[in-house]
């Protein structure tokens, strides 16, 4: 049985060995590779325990309600007529947490934080529970534990280690690419017995951090206002209207539908209605904000 603090379930205790510990793997493919403007068309995990070669597996493609770009097909081979039909972001995220488990089962996806921040502008986007998994970061830590690679991508790693297990850039096949990674590194060193030693290659974040409700206490006044009139027109289903300088400076009546900082900055989406589409705007880009009300 894995140990838990008693000040925080959520805690694992350091002493906790690895292989008391179920992980799963996970993966993505997207549309983009912005998480603001690109939208998730694929979503797969792999749960696991390092001391057995035991597995299950979760996979769903995802309707993303716009067009797969062709450069980005030819990349992953996901077409728009293979996610036509399929279930949408909202619907797919709870089901895959529900299906990866209580907190103390740890994920784990090579350059996490790209995967991280698509599902939680998705959570944020579409008002989900935001879930509190630990999240190791492969490619941080094959960095620092495997040496004298010819660089780190996992597709690099899997085939000069040996450990390929089915197409690159699907989002199943490199979940298990993660799952072998993982499995590989903890056997090929004696550094990572415990999960105080994995923590200590400051190789793990969590989904809950960074949230968006909270401002720092050097944020500007006019930062803090615009958030504050945001956040109002968020929840009262109001227009806002603001000056966007971008390129050039230009006028915007925009319908928002959430607010999301992401490694300190905020970013507002919503639908634009000079532009008939939905469009995401950084905060700090953003003047003289105000709510539009139209009086009957």
């Amino acid at each position: 049985m894995i140990q838990l603090s008693d000040e925080n379930i959520y805690e694992i205790i350091h002493s906790t060995t690895l292989g008391d510990i179920e992980f799963v793997s996970f993966d993505i493919e997207t549309t983009g590779l912005s998480p603001f403007t690109a939208k998730v068309v694929e979503l797969s995990g792999v749960k696991f325990r390092l001391r057995d070669g035991q597995f299950t597996e979760f996979s769903t493609l995802v309707d993303p309600e716009c067009s797969i770009p062709p450069q980005v097909t030819a990349i992953h081979g996901i077409t728009n007529k293979m996610v036509a039909g399929k279930p949408k972001i909202a619907e797919v995220i709870p089901k895959f947490f529900d299906w990866v488990g209580p907190y103390n089962v740890v994920m784990a996806a090579h350059n996490a934080s790209f995967d991280v921040s698509f599902i939680k502008f998705a959570i944020t986007r579409h008002q989900l529970s935001v879930p509190k998994h630990h999240v190791i970061d492969t490619l941080t830590l094959a960095r620092r534990l495997l040496h004298e690679m010819p660089n780190y991508k996992l597709s690099t790693l899997v085939e000069l280690l040996g450990l390929t297990y089915g197409d690159h850039h699907r989002a199943l096949a490199d979940s298990h690419h993660v799952r072998t990674l993982l499995q590989h590194i903890s056997k090929a060193t004696e550094e990572l017995e415990t999960w105080g030693q994995m923590t200590s290659h400051n190789c793990v974040m969590r989904f809950g951090e960074d949230e968006p409700s909270e401002i720092d206490d050097d944020t500007e006044n006019a930062h803090i206002e615009h958030v504050n009139i945001i956040k109002q027109a968020i929840e009262t289903g109001h227009t806002l209207a603001f000056t966007y300088k971008g390129m050039r400076a230009s006028k915007k009546k925009v319908s928002p539908i959430t607010l999301l900082r992401n490694r300190g900055t905020f970013y507002l989406t919503g639908n634009c209605h000079r532009a008939q589409a939905e469009r995401t705007f950084r905060l700090d880009k953003m003047y003289d904000v105000s709510i539009i009300t139209v009086v009957v």
